[in-house]
């Protein structure tokens, strides 16, 4: 049983998420050796350490991974807190500390936000990636009324696609060579959706269909990310959401030459919050993405599932 620290809270995980990332840890090389993952992660205050004001035991909490940050730094300064470069804050949560894939964590209290009555705590577990896919719909400048292509229909994908519906997309197409993930992304509010291993997405966009204004890239990988940049029109704007996972390798000369606009993001700053608020306003379902819930002991399974494409998200539910 962890002993919460100076400023820190004991805090009892409910539930967490298996994103992406955590399947790739090993290649990117960004995890620490022998830190405890999970980073999508909601529960309970259990107690709380010296020092730590306006949280106590029962209170319920979703976690922001990179959420006690300086204030003070250049990148805090400048709004980009995500970014923030102190080097004492301590890591991100599950990846460079301890995270939830644990009955208990230790964590720091700047780490917490608070879940309303009207978010479950399994809902709590789907508001970092949801803050994800919202920053990068935000950071791509999306316009009302605007056609719209998402490349990959994972949890970030499908949630982007949530998103861009919101926002008022007049026509958005999902590029997914699983079945399941295609069917999921009509589901959620998908117009076309197409197998672009089947069907040349260069050969429909432009002639089918009309070419996108935005392309939001969600699955890291360089083909994927060279079908993107064909697509595009001219004055066309890519979004890359997420870590990559490989090496990104799209055509740098057609993006000069057809003037794209290329956006990135990795984390969030007030989407966090924002998430939390379309959770509490029912404005997102969540329910249709889960499509399981494991114990700790069939983590390594789930993970397989996830690589193998017959699951969308997989949340786990430790026990303790």
């Amino acid at each position: 049983m962890p002993e919460p620290d100076t400023g820190e809270v004991l805090f009892r995980t409910h539930y967490s998420g298996i994103c992406g990332t955590d399947l790739h840890a090993v290649q990117l090389g960004r995890y620490e050796d022998g830190v405890v993952i999970g980073h999508e992660f909601a529960g309970e205050v259990v107690s709380v350490g010296p020092g730590v004001e306006g949280w106590r035991a029962g209170d319920r909490a979703a976690v922001h991974p990179k959420g006690n940050v300086c204030g003070v730094c250049p990148e805090c300064r400048d709004g980009l807190s995500n970014l923030c470069s102190a080097p004492d804050i301590g890591g991100t949560a599950g990846i460079g500390s301890n995270g939830g894939m644990a009955a208990y964590v230790s964590i720091p209290a700047g780490k917490l936000r608070s879940l309303p009555d009207e978010v479950s705590l399994l809902e709590g577990a789907w508001v970092e990636p949801i803050a994800v896919a919202l920053r990068g719909v935000s950071r791509s400048g999306f316009k009302v009324g605007r056609r719209a292509v998402v490349v990959g229909a994972g949890p970030i994908g499908l949630l982007t696609v949530m998103h861009l519906r919101l926002g008022g997309a007049s026509q958005i197409t999902v590029l997914e060579p699983s079945e399941m993930r295609r069917a999921k992304a009509e589901e959620l509010g998908a117009d076309i959706t197409i197998n672009p291993v089947t069907d040349d997405p260069t050969e429909i966009f432009g002639n089918d269909i009309e070419r996108p204004d935005y392309a939001f890239e969600c699955s890291a990988a360089p083909s994927a990310l060279d079908t993107a940049v064909e697509i595009l029109p001219h004055n066309g704007t890519l979004a890359l959401l997420g870590v990559a996972t490989f090496p990104i390798s799209f055509r740098s000369y057609t993006i000069i030459r057809k003037e794209l606009t290329v956006t990135g993001s990795s984390s969030y700053v007030e989407e966090f919050d924002i998430a939390i608020r379309l959770l509490a306003r029912k404005a997102l379902d969540v329910q249709p993405l889960t499509s399981d819930v494991v114990g700790l002991e069939g983590v390594l399974d789930a993970m397989e599932r996830l690589e193998q494409g017959k699951a969308i998200k997989i949340l786990v539910q430790p026990n303790d």
